[in-house]
């Protein structure tokens, strides 16, 4: 399965999402604080693992992208997928346990997809974490913590 390169003007619907919340944004003003590109950091990996997400959130009828959406996602993706293994998960199993629980909403999503606060804290942890293990890149490993 192709994936869209992931918040670098991809016309997926998360796009301009992860855009403006990576400053990422062509179109956007100058923000009043220096804001970290972190989206030009990601990983092809941690792209695959955030348009899984998202395309999984819009599957699900929600047009907010939660933190199940991301361990969801987490566990189709290597090296996460190796790494829930490697802590005793099942990927597949927990994949299942987590899909029963996803949120899901009758209807479309609304045009401006957002991220949950939650989701939010997990990427800005994930950026948070790769810059203290002295890496220049984020990679799914620092989205699953």
């Amino acid at each position: 399965m192709s994936m869209s390169s992931f918040g670098f003007g991809a016309s997926d619907p998360f796009s301009d999402l992860f855009n403006r919340f990576f400053g990422t944004s062509p179109a956007s003003s100058p923000p009043a604080v220096q804001r970290v590109p972190i989206g030009r950091m990601l990983t092809e990996s941690s792209q695959e693992l955030l348009n899984l997400a998202a395309r999984r959130a819009l599957e699900d009828g929600t047009s907010d992208l939660d933190t199940e959406h991301l361990l969801w996602a987490a566990t189709k993706v290597e090296p996460a997928r190796g790494l829930l293994a490697r802590a005793g998960a099942d990927p597949d199993a927990l994949a299942a346990q987590i899909a029963e629980v996803l949120p899901r909403e009758a209807g479309e999503p609304s045009a401006e997809p957002g991220l949950t606060p939650a989701a939010k804290r997990t990427l800005a942890t994930a950026y948070a974490r790769s810059r203290a293990s002295g890496v220049s890149y984020i990679g799914p490993e620092h989205v699953l913590g």
